[in-house]
């Protein structure tokens, strides 16, 4: 565009110069709302807190038709008229508090505009060529409002830059009326004079009408809908989830693959999380809470960064692992329980099984050889799972006694890390809440004085055998494997896809040693096969953080408990159950270790056969899908139609 040719460049300014990280307009209302609920000042006007997001949309209908019904000319309204209305339908509120939702409004617009880049660049091209600014908006807010807007979202000197409200001037751009009311204020009869805007009937056709050039603005993007929902927070949720999928999200995050999954997927899903950990926090009056390493690593510093600013609970890194903890928390020995210190698709020896309770299996070879197994080193197969639990049965005495070694020499580092305090919460990812029940055992006789809870993303129905008065735990994603569809995707990848999401480089926890009379945790050595991995997690982890730099004007605003929403999880479900071609690409490659504190033996989360399996599908083709960790996503790279894309 060559800015030469003209004298003034007008632009438009929602969903051109400034565009919103909401889904629809309206949705402004929602986030307006939430704030009412958290809020003692509002309590007694129960129906503006329960109703506020239709009062308001309705009052602003009213308005404008009483604006015509009344006065003649156009619908257009300044937002004290819309707020009279409110006052209509809701009598009791006061003048005061008129004033403060007012107020309340245009700090929640604040919050949720952003600069467009792709504008900032035009009227920096069209200043730079010495043409006249000119900012003319469909708008109820007045012009004084719209240039704090856009000076609150980055634009700079504006006082040359003349700014038209149709509500202050009564006429609009999409009746073509603002247009004159702007030439003849401006004295701009003969100049050269160029629009920008979004909208191709007002910003475009209108403009053409009276001998103005027209732009399109096609760098902003909203096709929201009707929200299907009817929870505040269910409707904010839904909101995010389709505002990052807008193009003008894209300034947010950097052009690659992991980090558009981050950004879009994973960005939601853990601010849906963090927000519930925070509320829930509160609600059980925790007082610490205690991240656990490695995976809670991520965790932590969103936490930190956009939710403890204020250090309402006192936080620590832990180090701890299934490796580290199944060595000192085993105190009793349930029997149905130990299948999960060898179970899973990555097949262990047996010096590696019995590494997991503290045991070294060379001083156990007589009960090896009992079993039936010929050595230490020899692996199992899934048919020898039984004799493999009966071995372990053999030798619980030994594996109690090792604990209790291992807890008399190093229970100090848990018992510091849960101080004075009597109400702590572990944060982790989860799944059957072995480590928090070893890692209370391990605390010995102070356990009885506190009281310990979980705060996971997600719980299974295994963690209910973990589960008791002084040592509670709750899941946001599946809550004891409820719902019960979200935690058959979470066993049908999901689990593999979110420990890849919060991989971290500080390596796992293998156990503990004394240095200079201090317990210190020992961490394994990251290999290449593990560096490779987790290379490619801190991408997809950059797209979170960049997630979290787009709401965090948001987050600023609006109550955490507003933001939890597991709607906001929906589109990590989507993944995991119907992964497009695109995605498919980016993600079956990834590698797994299910081994406790090993980080070796890594396998794909789907592998891809060759031709003549895909096509003929026999014992191969269903051997692998069972040893697959993502099962949709095995189908659709190995699908007989292998021309067909996913979307």
């Amino acid at each position: 565009m060559n800015f030469n040719n003209y004298d003034f460049v007008s632009f438009d300014i929602f969903d051109t110069l400034l565009s919103r990280k909401i889904a629809r307009p309206k949705d402004l209302f929602s986030l307006i709302q939430a704030n009412l609920s958290y809020d003692n000042k509002y309590v007694a006007w129960p129906e503006l807190v329960d109703n506020f997001s239709v009062i308001r949309e309705k009052a602003e209908e009213k308005a404008r038709k009483n604006k015509v019904e009344l006065y003649g000319g156009e619908p257009e309204i300044l937002i004290s008229d819309i707020y009279d209305q409110v006052r209509e339908r809701v009598p009791a509120l006061p003048s005061n508090i008129i004033d403060i939702l007012i107020a309340l409004e245009i700090e929640m617009e604040k919050a949720v505009l952003f600069k467009s880049s792709a504008a900032e660049t035009i009227f920096d091209q069209a200043r730079a060529a010495g043409c006249k600014i000119i900012v003319i908006s469909d708008m109820y807010l007045p012009s004084k409002v719209l240039r704090e807007l856009l000076e609150n979202s980055g634009y700079k000197d504006l006082d040359d830059v003349a700014i038209f409200s149709s509500g202050e001037e009564g006429v609009s751009k999409h009746s073509g009326k603002l247009y004159p009311r702007v030439r003849e204020k401006l004295g701009l009869t003969g100049k050269r004079w160029l629009h920008i805007g979004d909208n191709k009937h007002s910003d475009i056709e209108m403009a053409k009408c009276h001998s103005i050039d027209g732009l399109h603005a096609d760098w902003s993007q909203y096709d929201g809908g009707v929200s299907r929902h009817w929870q505040i927070k269910d409707v904010i949720g839904e909101s995010i989830n389709l505002s990052v999928t807008n193009i003008q999200a894209k300034q947010f995050f950097a052009d690659d693959p992991l980090t558009e999954i981050g950004f879009k997927i994973f960005g939601p899903l853990m601010l849906g999380y963090t927000s519930w950990i925070y509320a829930t926090a509160k609600k059980l009056n925790v007082e610490k809470l205690l991240f656990l390493a490695r995976d809670a690593h991520l965790i932590r510093d969103i936490f930190l960064n956009f939710y403890n600013k204020d250090r309402q609970f006192d936080y620590q890194y832990v180090y701890l692992s299934r490796a580290s903890t199944y060595k000192m928390g085993m105190t009793d020995w349930p029997m149905h329980r130990i299948w999960h210190l060898f179970g899973g698709k990555n097949r262990k020896s047996i010096k590696s099984i019995l590494s997991v309770i503290g045991l070294n299996a060379e001083n156990h070879l007589s009960d090896i050889h009992d079993v039936g197994f010929p050595d230490e080193n020899y692996v199992p197969s899934h048919r020898e799972r039984d004799r493999v639990h009966w071995l372990i049965n053999k030798l619980f005495t030994h594996a109690l006694l090792q604990n209790k070694k291992c807890r008399d020499e190093f229970s100090d580092y848990f018992r510091e890390a849960v101080g004075d305090y009597k109400s702590v919460a572990l944060v982790d990812i989860g799944w059957m809440g072995n480590i928090q029940s070893v890692f209370s055992r391990a605390l010995g006789d102070v356990w009885a004085d506190k009281k310990i809870s979980g705060l996971y993303l997600a719980t299974f129905e295994g963690a209910k055998d973990n589960k008791s008065y002084y040592n509670d735990m709750k899941g946001w994603l599946t809550n004891y494997g409820e719902p019960r569809s979200h935690h058959d995707l979470i066993l049908s990848g999901g689990v593999e896809l979110l420990e890849f999401a919060m991989a971290d480089n500080t390596g796992s926890t293998k156990g503990y040693e004394k240095i200079n009379g201090k317990t210190q945790p020992v961490k394994e050595i990251v290999g290449d096969e593990e560096l490779e991995y987790l290379k490619k997690a801190q991408l997809l982890q950059k797209g979170i953080l960049s997630f979290f730099e787009y709401v965090s004007s948001i987050l600023a605003v609006v109550p955490a408990e507003a933001m939890s929403s597991r709607l906001l999880s929906e589109p990590f479900f989507t993944l995991v159950s119907e992964p497009s071609s695109h995605q498919l690409d980016v993600l079956v490659g990834i590698t797994h270790s299910e081994a406790a504190g090993a980080n070796s033996g890594r396998i794909a989360l789907a592998k891809k056969l060759n031709l003549k399996d895909r096509l003929l599908q026999g014992n191969k083709y269903y051997e692998m899908f069972e040893q697959s960790y993502w099962k949709e996503g095995y189908r659709r790279i190995n699908r007989k139609k292998f021309w067909k894309k996913y979307i």
